[in-house]
């Protein structure tokens, strides 16, 4: 602490760093009456704006948290549904199994022909049923000449058999 009588700076006072002098020097004794204390004065605005930090936060965070259960919740729904839909998948393929050989057993000859013989009454082909149709082997259509055919329509004809011949 700089001395009363010296108004200049301490930075140039060598004497405080001589040990000696120190010695000599004594300290001023303090005032009775004087006994700093540190006091921090909160303003209104600080006093009012903690207690609704705490609650935004907190507000926050309980928003997050029934946000996070939430989406757990939905989440097991989903996988409940996939576990139902899958066990409805794999009885469907143990039923589709089960036509298909059903199917299979029925569709054979020997179900057809009983099926034939006893539901519609059928019975199977012999020889003395069977009979061939004979079919004329000839020429099966004939044109009919036109009678009234000029000497312009037999040109016409003429020539559209010539060009038929060349291929055109």
């Amino acid at each position: 602490m700089p001395t009363p009588y010296n108004k200049t700076s301490t930075a140039y006072d060598l004497s405080l760093f001589d040990t000696a002098q120190r010695k000599e020097r004594k300290p001023e004794p303090k005032p009775e009456e004087y006994k700093p204390e540190l006091k921090m004065v909160q303003t209104s605005a600080a006093k009012v704006g903690r207690p609704i930090a705490v609650i935004l936060t907190a507000g926050l965070f309980l928003a997050v948290f029934i946000m996070f259960l939430y989406s757990k919740a939905q989440l097991s729904e989903v996988n409940l549904k996939v576990s139902e839909e899958t066990a409805a998948y794999e009885s469907a393929q143990m039923l589709n199994g089960q036509l298909k050989s059903e199917l299979n057993g029925s569709v054979s000859i020997d179900n057809v022909e009983e099926y034939a013989l006893k539901e519609l009454g059928m019975q199977k082909v012999n020889a003395s049923q069977e009979r061939y149709a004979e079919m004329n082997i000839g020429v099966m259509t004939e044109t009919a000449e036109s009678e009234d055919e000029n000497i312009f329509v037999s040109i016409f004809n003429w020539f559209g058999g010539v060009l038929e011949y060349l291929g055109f």
